[in-house]
């Protein structure tokens, strides 16, 4: 097995700790978000049916940019895994 030595500088370890972790977690959810079943494409019906929404509030959602959607041919998809992420920023709390 071939070692290598790495020499960090200007760094204290719990800011390179602290740096590691966190590329870690974002790597391991970008995997997850890859993999995710979550990624399927909905249609305007199956979207507002998960939200509980009209089919109205669904496209001044979409208008407003609230809720990101995909053109497909003449068609209006949705993917599940961007609108779960969108209910999740609208939902924060501003601290």
């Amino acid at each position: 097995m071939n070692k290598q030595i790495l020499q960090i500088e200007n760094t204290t370890s719990e800011e390179f700790k602290s740096s590691l972790v966190k590329e870690i977690i974002e790597t391991l959810a970008k995997q997850k978000q890859v993999n995710t079943p979550d990624d399927k494409l909905l249609t305007r019906q199956q979207t507002a049916e998960m939200l509980s929404i009209s089919l109205v509030t669904l496209w001044q959602y979409t208008k407003k940019d609230i809720l990101p959607a995909l053109r497909i041919g003449n068609k209006v998809r949705y993917k599940k895994s961007e609108i779960l992420l969108a209910l999740q920023q609208m939902n924060k709390f501003s601290s």
